[in-house]
């Protein structure tokens, strides 16, 4: 009866939005837009030390995103067989986890994407453990999963939405020559999957010290919080943003 109990509880507070539910998974109600000295801090707050903190462009990463399910989704036939929607949906399932908060990205020395696992593949909100069908136990991290071995793009695409915390551009020709680049993707708007998995990170880095891995932060902090302002609270992020620029060049 107990366990029947909590799994109805659990059905419910997954299903809602509620206050208690996003309490439990660690997200912040009431997230306030982040510049560079927001960035600097919180990333000392989560313990972060790699070389290369990035910070994520809102606008083209997720344009970027939408652009190519479009165009995948456009070379489908139309018809309505089961296939054709099969393949539709997993078009659009792949867009979705790219599009998710928390993720972690494995990539060849060349760039070319070998395993992602994003937020809504880890069970929240207790203990939300990134180590999903054992993927952490190996080296390189794998998964068997269809969707998540769909790969739609590669680190020099995914570093052109980027910028360092300088404000400068990062290629693929700026990062020290190595077998694999860890990306994490990470904010302060999700506070425990962001910890959990970045904590996850370094574990399993320290467990593989003859592995060549260098580790990419990328916060999308702004990305979480843009999608969830109105058109009034744009246009003051926007006027704060370019009074901030405006002020660095005095």
């Amino acid at each position: 009866m107990k366990k029947l109990l909590l799994v109805v509880l659990s059905s419910i507070l997954l299903s809602s939005c509620s206050l208690l539910y996003r309490g439990l998974l660690g997200v912040d109600t009431s997230p306030q837009w982040f510049d560079k000295e927001d960035l600097t801090k919180s990333a000392k707050k989560y313990d972060i030390d790699s070389e290369f903190l990035l910070i994520l462009d809102t606008a083209s990463y997720t344009n970027s995103i939408k652009i190519e399910m479009r165009d995948t989704v456009a070379k489908l036939n139309t018809d309505t067989s089961i296939m054709s929607k099969n393949l539709r949906y997993k078009a659009q399932k792949v867009a979705n986890d790219d599009l998710q908060p928390v993720q972690v990205r494995l990539f060849t020395s060349d760039g070319q994407e070998t395993f992602k696992l994003v937020n809504c593949y880890v069970d929240p909100p207790i203990p939300m453990d990134w180590n999903v069908n054992q993927c952490f136990d190996s080296f390189p991290l794998h998964s068997d999963d269809i969707i998540q071995n769909t790969h739609t793009y590669d680190l020099p695409a995914l570093l052109s939405h980027t910028t360092s915390s300088k404000g400068d551009a990062v290629g693929l020709s700026d990062l020290p020559n190595g077998e694999y680049y860890m990306v994490v993707m990470w904010n302060s708007f999700m506070i425990r999957p962001s910890k959990k998995l970045i904590k996850t990170v370094k574990e399993y880095l320290a467990a593989n010290p003859d592995q060549d891995v260098t580790p990419i932060y990328i916060n999308n902090h702004n990305a979480q919080v843009w999608g969830h302002a109105d058109s009034s609270q744009r246009r003051m992020i926007y006027e704060y943003e370019m009074a901030v620029a405006k002020e660095a060049l005095k």
